[in-house]
């Protein structure tokens, strides 16, 4: 497939948007979300106030774009982890996923979680276009094919997906089980911090193993 071309507008733009970004996610990983001004972040990117709210109407829509990438670079991940067409597996492989960039973004994960619980609302999901990913994630073969979505809109798929795979129980409640993996999600990270525990892999196996074992799923889609 013969890759699209874009004009020097066209990438400038979607560096631009990139760059202030990489800057106010660099700064929260020392500062309080709301200590962080709107003015900072122009000068180090050297925008003006208004080119910002041009990409960025309010704040908060950095860190949803911020989440929307890094989910989606997740998603691809797993999907390539997980090969075969079996969604206990790519779940699996998602939770790995989460565990490495978390590990990579320690400092900024409980702000996130705190800042949505302020929120009041889901997340918003966001447009990634083709050259942004293309800018942020260089060499990730694929990426362009996959569709833009929080965690628990795309675990909710992969249920989906494993009760017509017959993975799970057809008469399963699949809300309940959402909840149970978003709980090990957001619960295993509490846990760590106050037990100063970096790497949540382990955990996150630990607890996904016993939701599945609960649930009857075959020993093989369990994963170690």
């Amino acid at each position: 497939m013969v890759k699209k071309e874009y004009s020097l507008r066209e990438r400038k733009h979607a560096r631009t948007k990139i760059a202030i970004m990489d800057a106010f996610i660099k700064r929260l990983e020392k500062s309080r979300f709301d200590d962080i001004s709107i003015r900072q972040i122009c000068k180090s990117v050297e925008v003006s106030e208004g080119t910002f709210f041009n990409y960025f109407p309010e704040k908060i829509d950095i860190i949803n774009y911020y989440m929307n990438l890094m989910f989606l670079k997740i998603i691809w991940k797993a999907r390539k982890d997980a090969t075969q067409v079996q969604y206990i597996p790519l779940i699996n492989a998602t939770f790995s996923g989460l565990a490495e960039e978390l590990l990579n973004h320690n400092n900024i994960v409980y702000q996130m979680i705190s800042l949505m619980i302020v929120q009041r609302e889901k997340p918003k999901t966001v447009v990634i276009s083709n050259l942004e990913r293309q800018i942020y994630f260089p060499g990730a073969e694929g990426i362009d094919n996959i569709r833009v979505m929080l965690v628990d809109d795309f675990l909710r798929e992969c249920l989906l997906g494993a009760v017509r795979n017959g993975e799970l129980p057809k008469d399963i409640k699949i809300n309940d089980v959402l909840v149970s993996l978003m709980t090990i999600l957001s619960g295993s990270l509490l846990a760590a911090k106050f037990a100063e525990i970096k790497d949540r892999s382990y955990h996150y196996m630990r607890q996904l193993r016993f939701l599945w074992n609960g649930l009857g799923v075959k020993e093989q889609l369990r994963g170690r």
